[in-house]
């Protein structure tokens, strides 16, 4: 467990106490902790701490299905089926007369395959037992096609024993004792259910040469029972930092320490559900334990009537109406902090203007991370605002945070929070960085959530200058 050193223990991961010598951890496992913990400690920005980071034996459901399968044939056997139909359609079609032509036996596998054209329909035999093409077989030479080999295979998946996710890709398997339970029952009804999905990872892992045509002898088509192996993955378990009702978040990665997006969107759905999906105790004393540190973190978590007051809880994809709808309506003063500018601020340039044409009106934007040459902003982009600036004298302030913070605060790089103030309506605080993220349905998106405050607004203008020493006759 990694910890901040101001912050009070909080266990997730009991074990029972070991007796006699205890077992070093592997030296790659401290080694990914460590990785993970300096890689991801922040990730959530600096209203979250990065408590715990836990090995997990994951489960996923092993499954071997008998199935036919249909396959393109050999190169050679498509050219000869092709040969066969052009000689017999070129007038060489009686039986004795092609084996002539060809130089074979009457009984050579050769002949065979005339016996698999006419099976096809691609030829048949005239009222004199001389070959013929029919319509089919034409278009078959014309188009050059093949005829589909068939076999009975095995085909080994696994299934996310959370997600349901179905994958073949190799499992790193793990030791661990902290085995998350499965949700997932695999059966026929799961395997038709999810029929076309299976059939496409079959594909895929044949390299598109082949398709499952059928579950060969249904009844017996799982050819043992599926069961359930454990893959290796940590899950990183971030606790907000304010008392105002934030969830416990959790980030899955796996053995690379590469994001699992939907495993981490099902441990946290699952952990709404069970707070104690982390504890892997079968020790009661230590249990209790347990369930009392939730409910006082419960407790605790509850929203307290400091400057937050009435509040709620904003998700990632509404973050952008509501600075668009702050912009427009706002008719006095407004606060945007984000750690970068971004292409994403061209969203808001028009509604910046609306804004900035109001009689009285005046915008102010803070920006800075750090003053490295990565975190500088969109020059397009940042032209524009200071276009702005330009246009609407002395009403447009703009903070470059990292310069501002260097002749006041020796121990301040820059920012990270992201806050958003209308007037004395409301506050915005959370993740969702306002100037760098467009915050779009339909694309892969990073959970950005937020919390919206509608009571002591004034209070918090007052507190956000005093912390950063701007002047506060500015919102007077």
């Amino acid at each position: 467990m990694h910890q901040n050193k101001n912050q009070k223990p909080y266990r997730t991961n009991y074990q029972k106490k070991p007796k006699g010598k205890i077992n070093p951890k592997k030296k790659d496992i401290l080694t990914n902790e460590s990785k993970l913990f300096n890689k991801y400690k922040n990730d959530l920005g600096d209203e979250y701490l990065l408590n715990d980071i836990i090995e997990l034996a994951y489960p996923k459901i092993q499954t071997t299905i008998d199935v036919l399968v249909s396959s393109k044939p050999s190169d050679v056997l498509q050219d000869l089926h092709i040969f066969l139909l052009g000689t017999i359609q070129a007038g060489l079609n009686e039986k004795l007369m092609l084996c002539s032509f060809l130089g074979i036996a009457e009984d050579d596998f050769i002949v065979d395959e005339l016996y698999l054209l006419i099976k096809e329909g691609l030829i048949d035999l005239d009222d004199e037992d001389n070959y013929r093409l029919t319509t089919k077989g034409q278009l078959f030479l014309e188009k050059q096609k093949f005829i589909p080999e068939t076999s009975n295979e095995k085909f080994t998946f696994y299934v996310d024993g959370l997600t349901k996710e179905i994958t073949t890709n190799a499992i790193s398997k793990t030791h661990s004792e902290n085995k998350l339970k499965s949700l997932v029952g695999v059966n026929h009804s799961f395997i038709q259910e999810n029929w076309l999905e299976i059939n496409s990872k079959f594909s895929k892992s044949s390299e598109e040469e082949k398709e499952i045509i059928e579950l060969s002898n249904y009844k017996r088509s799982i050819v043992k029972q599926p069961r359930a192996i454990y893959e290796k993955i940590y899950a990183l378990i971030y606790y907000p930092k304010e008392e105002t009702g934030k969830r416990i978040q959790i980030k899955a990665y796996n053995k690379s320490l590469s994001l699992l997006r939907k495993t981490t969107n099902s441990l946290n759905e699952q952990f709404s559900k069970d707070p104690l999906l982390f504890d892997f105790s079968e020790d009661v004393e230590t249990l209790n334990e347990f369930k009392d540190i939730i409910e006082k973190s419960k407790e605790s978590n509850k929203p307290k009537n400091r400057l937050s007051g009435k509040y709620k809880d904003i998700s990632t994809f509404e973050h952008k109406n509501l600075i668009s709808e702050a912009l427009r309506t706002a008719q006095s003063i407004v606060y945007i902090e984000s750690p970068w500018i971004r292409r994403a601020t061209s969203n808001y340039l028009t509604d910046m203007e609306t804004f900035l044409k109001k009689k009285d009106t005046r915008l102010f934007i803070a920006y800075g991370i750090d003053r490295s040459d990565k975190s500088k902003p969109h020059p397009d982009t940042f032209n524009k605002i200071i276009a702005l600036q330009n246009k609407y004298h002395n009403r447009l302030t703009i903070y470059n945070l990292p310069l501002h913070f260097k002749t006041r605060f020796k121990d301040r790089s820059g920012t990270h929070r992201k806050i958003l103030i209308k007037d004395n309506d409301f506050y915005i605080k959370g993740s969702f960085n306002w100037l760098s993220y467009a915050g779009e349905k339909g694309r892969n998106y990073a959970v950005e959530e937020g919390t919206q405050f509608f009571d002591n607004v004034e209070e918090f203008w007052l507190k956000v200058f005093d912390d950063y020493q701007f002047d506060k006759n500015l919102i007077s």
